[in-house]
């Protein structure tokens, strides 16, 4: 099978694993995966730390970590992504290779924080039983929308109906047996299959993998994790923030202090909430959403992580205002004080720099 392969370093054979794929040069995603790493061992109970194995071209970045580290050269690389160019086929290869080092592999996302002892999620993986993500949708509620049309004739082609009550999981983290490689063969299989002459959705991977489940039970993992896929930009300016301050370099102390990086993205209180929306209940549209996530980063609750990453909020408001024409924009940031058109921040010292943030972003757009 083209993509399951023998790995090169070889690695002893062990009962439980965390498997993590990481590849490429891009600080975020090291911080990333040792950021979801130190969560995992914060967690972990009596002292019963799990393997950690990662699959990766760079092993020199996690060198003095409590981890595994398998090379990836270039050619596995690139023999994993296929011959259609898409790369998160590299991801069910991995899990694919990776059954070999474990009797069960917790595959995880390194955008992904753990909320409980991964310990626990193990105890859900059983031949037979897989654990994922997340359930996300029923195939029924997205098998018209427009960008699905052509899965939608593939996976009539395999007996999916809009009625035969097909779920989709997200694959952030995924919980398998040595004995699964056939869920990966027939994975990587219809991936190929659903990529040929190109592709307009990036999730066929987990669709992939949810269809090759279809006939099994599966547990989410969501209660014993946090995949904040959908929240990159705040937690990656927090990591950067709490990496900044302590350094790379593993110790039990960075574990401990990891304890202390929130795990959400800062929302102002409740009360702050309602008063920003009674500041902007004569707003409407997509002025009363910038008004919002310009308030929402000025209020966030006062914490130095949070501090490090309100400006994402403003950040948000600066990619809503760039879809605007030039004289919408003209109109909103043309001024030297805070716009007419918006409630005032609480924090006055905030209406300069959040005016300046919104002015340099909108400038280097032109």
């Amino acid at each position: 099978m083209s993509g399951i392969d023998p790995l090169a370093t070889p690695v002893k054979k062990t009962r439980h694993q965390l498997l993590y794929l990481i590849y490429g040069n891009q600080d975020v995603y090291r911080r990333e995966a040792k950021f979801s790493i130190l969560t995992a061992l914060s967690q972990a109970k009596n002292g019963k730390r799990p393997a950690i194995r990662i699959l990766t071209d760079r092993p020199q970045d996690y060198a003095g970590w409590p981890v595994d580290t398998i090379l990836l050269d270039e050619q596995t690389l690139t023999r994993w992504q296929g011959s259609h160019g898409y790369h998160h086929r590299r991801k069910a290869c991995a899990i694919a290779a990776g059954l070999q080092l474990a009797q069960k592999t917790l595959f995880v996302d390194t955008d992904t924080l753990f909320t409980s002892d991964p310990n626990r999620l193990f105890q859900h993986i059983t031949p037979g039983q897989s654990v994922m993500d997340r359930f996300e949708y029923d195939w029924k509620d997205v098998h018209q929308r427009q960008d699905y049309l052509k899965l939608a004739r593939d996976l009539d082609a395999h007996g999916v109906t809009p009625d035969n009550g097909f779920k989709l999981y997200n694959s952030g983290l995924c919980g398998v047996t040595d004995s699964d490689s056939a869920l990966f063969e027939e994975s990587i299989r219809l991936i190929d299959e659903w990529t040929a002459g190109g592709f307009e959705i990036h999730t066929i991977e987990q669709i992939a993998l949810s269809y090759a489940m279809r006939k099994r039970p599966v547990v989410e993992a969501r209660k014993h994790i946090y995949h904040y896929f959908a929240e990159k930009r705040f937690f990656h300016a927090m990591q950067a923030y709490f990496f900044s301050q302590h350094g790379e370099a593993f110790s039990q102390r960075l574990v401990d202090l990891c304890t202390d990086v929130p795990r959400a993205k800062p929302f102002p209180s409740a009360w702050q909430r309602l008063k920003i929306k009674w500041k902007l209940r004569n707003q409407s549209g997509t002025l009363r959403k910038v008004g919002r996530d310009l308030l929402y980063g000025s209020a966030a609750p006062d914490h130095p992580y949070y501090t490090a990453c309100r400006h994402e909020w403003w950040e948000c408001a600066s990619r809503e205002i760039l879809r605007w024409d030039e004289s919408r924009r003209k109109k909103l940031l043309d001024h030297p004080r805070w716009p007419q058109q918006l409630p005032r921040p609480d924090k006055p010292e905030d209406e300069k720099i959040i005016m300046s943030y919104l002015k340099k972003r909108v400038s280097a757009a032109r």
